[in-house]
C-alpha cells in the first residue's frame, strides 16, 4: 500500500523530470527505440509487460540527472521498485486467497431412522381429519392391484403372470412387506430408478443431443451407482463434480447436459436437487419470490471454470466422445444491468443457508475443481434440508401419484406443503440416516397411504390429498417393457418376422404396415417405422444417435414425457396412439400364430374363459371382472370367426388406459 501511495504521489513530477530529460538529449534514445519497436499485428502482438518494462529501465539508464539533484537517477530507480513491489504484492495477495483454505464444512453423521411407516400413517390420519372430518381414506387395494403397482414402481417392470400368480396364492400375512423387500433388492429396481432420473435429467436439459451427451451412458452409470446402494448425496455430488470423458465417466453427462455452462447447472442443480427453480432470477430479481439475481450468480459462480469439448470425431456407426474439462483458474461475472458493458464480478456463495451471515464470501479466483467440489458440499451437506425435501418430495410423487407441493420441482421456504409434518419428519429421518435410497423406498411402499386404491372421481376421498393413491402414466420404458410382456417380444423391442417373411424384413413390412410421422421433443421424426427397430429415420443432427440407439430409443422419443409433470397434465398424443392402435408391432404380435402368445393360449386353453383369464393376466396383470366377461362373451357369441374375436379383444387390452397406467 505505501509503494502505491509514493508512486501516485509523485507520478506528476516523474512526467515533468522525464520530459525534461528528452527535451535535452533531444529523445534519440527514445526514438530509436521506438522505430526498433515492432507493429502490433496477429503475428507479432505488441511488447508484452516484461519488455516495456525493460525499455523504461533502458531509457532512465540513458537519462541525464537533473539539474541541483544528482541523485534523480536513484529516486527513478527506487520509484520503479517500488511499483514492481506493489503489483508483486497485489499478485501474492490474489494467490493467496485463491490458495486459501475452503471453510470446513459439517462432517457427515448417520443416525438409523426410527420413524416407521405406522407413524407417518397416524400423521396423514391426523392431517386428513384436520383438512375434512367427513373424508374417508379409499379402501387397501387387493393383492393382485398391489402386485402390479409394486412392481412397476419398485422395479419398472409388470409382473408376470406367474409373478401374480404365487403372490396372489401365498398365504403369508407379511407377503407385501416380502416382495417389497425382494423387489429392492432385484437389479431391476437400480435399473428403473436410473433410467427414471435419465429422464428427470434429460427432458428439460438444455442440451438434448442424445449423442453429444450420451444419455444412455448416464443411465448406466446411475444403475451401477443404485445396484451399489450407493447414498443419494454421493450420486448427486458425483454428477456436480464430475470430469473427464463421458465414455469413460457417465456421470460426466449430467454437467454436458447443461453444456457445462455456469449458467445452466446452476438453475439445473438448484430445480433437480432442492426443489427451488432460481433460475428465475437470472436477469432479474424474482418476480414472485424473494430470489435475488445477485444470489443466483452467486450460485452460478460455483460452476465456473467448467467447459465442454469434443475429444474424438464420430466415427462410422458411433457418436463423437465428448468430454468435461476444468481450467486451471477461473473468475465470474454478471453483466451490469446499468451498462451491460461492464461485468461486476462474484464470488460463490450459497444462497440457502438458513442464515446468509453463516456463508463465508469465498475468493472470486477460486480454482474451478475446488469451487464445484465446494458448491456440491453445499447442496448435498446435512445442513440444508431441502436437499433432502426435494428427494423425499419427489420419491413420494412417484409412488403416491402426488406430491407434498404443487409443483413437484417447485418447493422451497416460501411454499407451503400438504401434510408439513410427514414431509418435514420423512426428510429430517432420511436425511440423518445418511441419505438411503431403499430405506425411503421401504418405508413409503410399506404405509397404508401407499396401498390404498386409486382416486376416483365419484369418490369423495378423491377430492383430498393423500385420501387415496393417484394413477399416472408410465414412462417410455415402462411401456416398452410392458410390451415385451404382453406381446412377447424381445427385450430390444425389435420386431419378430412373421413365418414366411422375407429374410431381413420387418414384420410391419412384410404386411405393408407403416406409422404416421410423429415430432418427438429432443428427438427426431419418426418414419415409416417398419417394426420400429430397423425403421429407416429421416433427418440430422440427434436422429442419428437416436437411430444408434435402436429401437429403445426410437421408442423412448415417442412416448417421451415430463417425469416432474403432474399425472394430469400429460396427456397422449396422436403418433402414440397410433403406434398402439394401428403400427406394425401390435398389428403382427396380436395375431393368432403358432409364433404369438395368442396363438399358443388358444392352443392350450380348454375354454374361452381361461383364455380370456390369460390375455388379461398378460397385459393387465389381472383377471376380468364380472362385466368385462359378459362383455367379452357377447363380443365371442357375435363374432363369425372365434380367432379373429381374440385378436380384437387382445388389441383392445393393450389400447386400454390401464396398460399404459400405474393403478
Amino acid at each position: 500500500m505505501l509503494a502505491v501511495a509514493v508512486a501516485l504521489g509523485v507520478a506528476g513530477w516523474v512526467v515533468e523530470a522525464r520530459a525534461w530529460a528528452r527535451q535535452e538529449k533531444g529523445d534519440a534514445t527514445g526514438a530509436a527505440k521506438r522505430s526498433e519497436k515492432p507493429a502490433a499485428t496477429p503475428e507479432a502482438p505488441a511488447p508484452g509487460l516484461m519488455e516495456r518494462e525493460a525499455e523504461k529501465q533502458e531509457e532512465a539508464a540513458a537519462m541525464p540527472a537533473m539539474p541541483g539533484d544528482d541523485g534523480s537517477r536513484e529516486v527513478l530507480k527506487a520509484l520503479r521498485e517500488l511499483g514492481g513491489a506493489a503489483r508483486k504484492d497485489a499478485a501474492r495477495a490474489r494467490q493467496a486467497a485463491a490458495r486459501a483454505p475452503l471453510p470446513k464444512r459439517p462432517a457427515k453423521t448417520v443416525t438409523p431412522p426410527t420413524v416407521t411407516p405406522a407413524d407417518l400413517d397416524a400423521m396423514l390420519a391426523k392431517y386428513l381429519k384436520e383438512k375434512d372430518p367427513k373424508v374417508e381414506p379409499a379402501p387397501p387395494t387387493s393383492d393382485v392391484e398391489f402386485v402390479r403397482r409394486a412392481y412397476l414402481d419398485l422395479a419398472g417392470t409388470p409382473p408376470t403372470p406367474r409373478q401374480v400368480a404365487e403372490f396372489v396364492g401365498s398365504r403369508a400375512k407379511d407377503k407385501r412387506a416380502r416382495l417389497i423387500d425382494a423387489l429392492l433388492e432385484s437389479p431391476e429396481m437400480a435399473r428403473n430408478w436410473a433410467r427414471y432420473w435419465r429422464d428427470v435429467i434429460k427432458f428439460h436439459a438444455t442440451n438434448q443431443n442424445p449423442g453429444q451427451v450420451r444419455y444412455d451412458l448416464l443411465e448406466e452409470w446411475l444403475e451401477a451407482q443404485f445396484r451399489a446402494k450407493r447414498p443419494w448425496d454421493e450420486i448427486v455430488s458425483a454428477m456436480i463434480t464430475a470430469t473427464g470423458r463421458v465414455d469413460e465417466n457417465g456421470a460426466v453427462a449430467f454437467p454436458l447436459a447443461s453444456e457445462a455452462k455456469p449458467v445452466e447447472m446452476a438453475g439445473e442443480v438448484s430445480r433437480l436437487f432442492l426443489g427451488v427453480q432460481i433460475q428465475c432470477a437470472e436477469c432479474h430479481d424474482h418476480k414472485t419470490d424473494s430470489w435475488k439475481r445477485q444470489q443466483f450468480h452467486e450460485l452460478a459462480a460455483f460452476f465456473s471454470g467448467t467447459r465442454s469439448r469434443r475429444v474424438d470425431k464420430a466415427m462410422p456407426g458411433q457418436p463423437a466422445v465428448f468430454s468435461v474439462e476444468t481450467t486451471p483458474r477461473a473468475r465470474y461475472a454478471m453483466p451490469d444491468l446499468a451498462d451491460p458493458k461492464k461485468q461486476i464480478p462474484v464470488a460463490p456463495r450459497f444462497f440457502l443457508a438458513s442464515s446468509r451471515e453463516e456463508v463465508p464470501s469465498l475468493p472470486e479466483t477460486l480454482a474451478p475443481a475446488d469451487r464445484r467440489a465446494l458448491g456440491a458440499s453445499y447442496v448435498t451437506g446435512q445442513d440444508n434440508p431441502w436437499f433432502a425435501r426435494a428427494f423425499v418430495n419427489r420419491t413420494w410423487f412417484v409412488l403416491m401419484g402426488e406430491s407434498f407441493y404443487d409443483v413437484v420441482d417447485d418447493i422451497g421456504p416460501e411454499r407451503e406443503p400438504k401434510a408439513r409434518e410427514v414431509i418435514e419428519t420423512l426428510a429430517d429421518q432420511w436425511q440423518k440416516g445418511g441419505y438411503d435410497v431403499r430405506w425411503l423406498l421401504r418405508t413409503i411402499a410399506n404405509t397404508q397411504a401407499y396401498q390404498r386404491r386409486v382416486r376416483s372421481t365419484a369418490n369423495p376421498a378423491g377430492k383430498t390429498a393423500f385420501a387415496a393413491n393417484c394413477p399416472s402414466r408410465l414412462r417410455a420404458d415402462q411401456i416398452a417393457d410392458a410390451l415385451v410382456e404382453a406381446l412377447g417380444l424381445p427385450e430390444d423391442l425389435r420386431p419378430v418376422p412373421p413365418p414366411g417373411a422375407a429374410k431381413g424384413k420387418g414384420a410391419g413390412r412384410a404386411q405393408g404396415g407403416k406409422m404416421p410421422v410423429a415430432k418427438v421433443k429432443g428427438a427426431a421424426k419418426v418414419a415409416e417405422a417398419t417394426g420400429l427397430g430397423g425403421a429407416p429415420v429421416q433427418g440430422k443432427g440427434p436422429n442419428k444417435a437416436v437411430r444408434a440407439g435402436g429401437a429403445r430409443a426410437l421408442f423412448g422419443a415417442l412416448f417421451s414425457m415430463d417425469p416432474s409433470a403432474a399425472p394430469d397434465e400429460i396427456l397422449s398424443t396422436i403418433p402414440q396412439a397410433l403406434f398402439l392402435m394401428n403400427g406394425p408391432i401390435v398389428q403382427n404380435r396380436t395375431q393368432a400364430r403358432p409364433d404369438t402368445a395368442l396363438g399358443e393360449i388358444l392352443a392350450t386353453s380348454s375354454s374361452d374363459r381361461e383364455a380370456l383369464n390369460r390375455l388379461y393376466l398378460r397385459t393387465l396383470s389381472r383377471q376380468p371382472n364380472a362385466k368385462e366377461v359378459e362383455a367379452c362373451a357377447a363380443y365371442l357369441a357375435r363374432a363369425g370367426n372365434r380367432v379373429e374375436a381374440f385378436e380384437d379383444i387382445y388389441w383392445a387390452l393393450v389400447n386400454t388406459t390401464e396398460f399404459v397406467s400405474r393403478r
